[in-house]
């Protein structure tokens, strides 16, 4: 039930940017921590299947070390919550990770941009319980966005990743696209919209999640962030996330 967070390093050019945490899940976003400024945030999320149930919480911390590259590490913990008579509920730490996002090309007024991300997952996590893969996995791949009738922002990210885990069906290496629509309805409020697949193949087809979710800001530094959806060629019955994210 990982989330696939992506990513890839590219040259670097001098940019700033404001200082905005992301709103998306599945694409990255041109809003980075100010240099020497730090982002933390919380997360709490759970897919639920017909015969068990997973939730996650994680928090993770993100630092601009330049005003257009921004590092990050996280720590998530999982619990699987089975029906009765189907087997045993587990808990524990997962596999933790470290990444960094690079600005490496934004147009003066910010849009278009092109910005490359790469994550590097550990395995912290207990790979009997399911908590986590048992070796390292890396992601990496670029988004590419813009902005339209100056309310819309649209985003594309193609990413490639290598992971290891406890599926047997499940592909060590695939690619993973996704795209993003953000509908900023004012300053602090933004409807978001995203839809992610990969060449990953399950006896129903390749697995497409489609999220759609809201994006509070009652300031500028801090976010709330709400969000649903669902992944087809799967027995996922629904997913759900909830986030807080502010930067001092």
């Amino acid at each position: 039930m990982k989330k696939l967070i992506l990513g890839a390093v590219l040259t670097a050019m001098v940019t700033m940017v404001q200082a905005e945490p992301i709103r998306t899940i599945f694409t990255k976003e041109n809003q980075f921590p100010e240099k020497g400024q730090l982002e933390l945030s919380a997360l709490a999320n759970t897919v639920q299947y017909p015969e068990r149930n997973y939730f996650t919480e994680a928090i993770m911390a993100r630092y601009g070390l330049f005003g257009n590259l921004a590092v990050y590490g996280f720590v998530p913990a999982h619990q699987v919550r089975v029906k009765q008579g189907l087997g045993n509920n587990e808990k524990g730490i997962g596999d933790c990770g470290i990444g960094m996002e690079l600005l490496a090309y934004e147009d003066i007024f910010r849009f278009p941009y092109i910005l490359p991300h790469l994550e590097i997952q550990f395995p912290t996590g207990d790979e009997t319980k399911g908590m986590g893969s048992g070796e390292v996995s890396i992601i990496g791949g670029v988004t590419i966005g813009t902005k339209t009738w100056e309310c819309v922002d649209w985003a594309l990210d193609v990413s490639g990743a290598h992971l290891t885990t406890n599926d047997p069906q499940l592909k060590s290496d695939t690619i993973i696209i996704s795209g993003s629509i953000i509908w900023n309805l004012d300053d602090q409020f933004a409807l978001v919209s995203e839809l992610s697949g990969s060449d990953q193949t399950y006896s129903a087809g390749h697995p497409i999640t489609f999220e759609g979710g809201m994006v509070y800001k009652p300031i500028e530094n801090l976010m709330f962030g709400l969000y649903g959806g669902k992944t087809l060629h799967t027995d996922e019955s629904w997913n759900g996330t909830f986030r807080i994210a502010y930067s001092f």
